[in-house]
């Protein structure tokens, strides 16, 4: 979701701040971090188009702060001690058909507004690489979006040439839960409209009688819920390989994500991983980001049970819209009968190989987080 990701023309920082700008790891908080980020993204998008408004707890259940060596994946610009650009990445491991191989996912590159068009983001770029060639990590995963024509995100035409591949475009899945908030809170009157007439579409029903019941995971459920996802995922051409401690930090490291699991008969056959977090439209409203849905071994009624109850969980948190990257990783049938609507294509899916390339075809399922 790095919509800030700009292809600046010049390779090097130039004038008299470059005696004083160097990059390092990041030095401060996750509230330090959140409390740079943010703002650069209200200076440049509000009003024009949505945008997230992060917290220092997001960011340190995403960027895995108390991880060894998380910070080699937290790239910031300095001038001087002030903060002036960030990059930001966390490990995972992939599978590209049968082959397993490191990666990392990589969004929120931002730059203060004062220190734009002196090559930031090609720095930037150029030492991310040289740190994931020195790991040996192979795939660099990000999203560019173009939805709207205030987004910096760097476009194909002004990627010159380097080793990028623009896969393919990407939508989403959305669904509102709340329409006269989301009514108020979009910033384009014809989608504030759309919200508003969605209401007969938009309650959430309760949970009919079922051999089965959605709980809360626990640290129980985990290797079981290894198994399904790997199972989920098999037969994609590239998929995060989830693992034990990949997947326990997913589903149960932060008070920010839910996570819910469908169990019958001492089995779990299924669950959903969301977590909520402010966007900025006309003022700051609620949006609900299912990250992942494994509803393989469930029948379709067990599937609508799960989701729905997610949804409802939602809407207690004071969500307004939920969305689910559409990837081809979540049969469209149950994104329909859950009254989900598909968005058209608004991100680029990037897929940057450090050392050895691999040809991932362009509209083959793919299963990755969207950040």
């Amino acid at each position: 979701m790095t919509l800030n990701e700009t292809d600046d023309s010049c390779g090097e920082v130039r004038g008299e701040a470059a005696i004083m700008i160097r990059l390092d790891d990041f030095q401060g908080t996750p509230e330090e971090l959140a409390e740079f980020i943010t703002p650069v993204w209200k200076e440049s998008y509000q009003g024009r188009m949505v945008y997230p408004d992060w917290t220092g707890d997001f960011f340190r259940w995403q960027m895995r702060w108390d991880a060894p060596d998380s910070r080699r994946h937290m790239i910031a610009a300095y001038d001087d001690d002030r903060l002036i650009a960030t990059l930001l990445g966390t490990s995972f491991s992939f599978r590209v058909r049968s082959e397993q191989i490191r990666g990392s996912l990589w969004s929120w590159m931002s730059i203060d507004p004062e220190y734009r068009g002196r090559g930031l983001a090609t720095l930037l770029d150029r030492d991310r690489v040289r740190r994931l060639q020195d790991e040996k990590t192979d795939l660099i995963v990000s999203y560019r979006y173009f939805g709207s024509r205030h987004s910096l995100a760097e476009q194909p035409k002004r990627s010159n040439g380097r080793p990028k591949k623009f896969n393919r475009t990407i939508g989403l899945w959305i669904r509102v839960l709340d329409p006269w908030t989301m009514g108020r809170w979009a910033l384009k009157a014809s989608e504030g409209w759309m919200a508003r007439m969605s209401f007969p579409l938009t309650p959430v029903p309760n949970p009919g009688k079922l051999d089965g019941c959605v709980r809360p995971a626990t640290e129980q459920d985990l290797p079981r819920c290894v198994e399904l996802i790997r199972e989920e995922t098999s037969g994609m051409v590239l998929s995060l390989d989830w693992g034990l401690d990949s997947l326990r930090h997913q589903l149960l490291g932060s008070p920010l994500v839910t996570t819910l699991v469908f169990e019958r008969a001492g089995v779990i056959e299924g669950f959903v991983n969301f977590h909520v977090l402010d966007w900025v439209g006309r003022f700051a409203g609620k949006v609900g980001i299912f990250d992942l849905i494994v509803t393989g071994r469930l029948e379709s009624r067990a599937a609508l049970t799960l989701m729905n109850a997610a949804l409802r969980t939602m809407v207690a948190k004071g969500a307004i819209l939920t969305v689910k990257v559409r990837a081809g990783d979540v049969p469209a049938s149950l994104m329909w009968r859950s009254h989900f609507v598909p968005k058209p294509a608004d991100s680029h899916l990037i897929l940057q190989w450090v050392s050895k390339n691999r040809e991932i075809p362009s509209r083959s399922p793919t299963h990755l987080l969207w950040r």
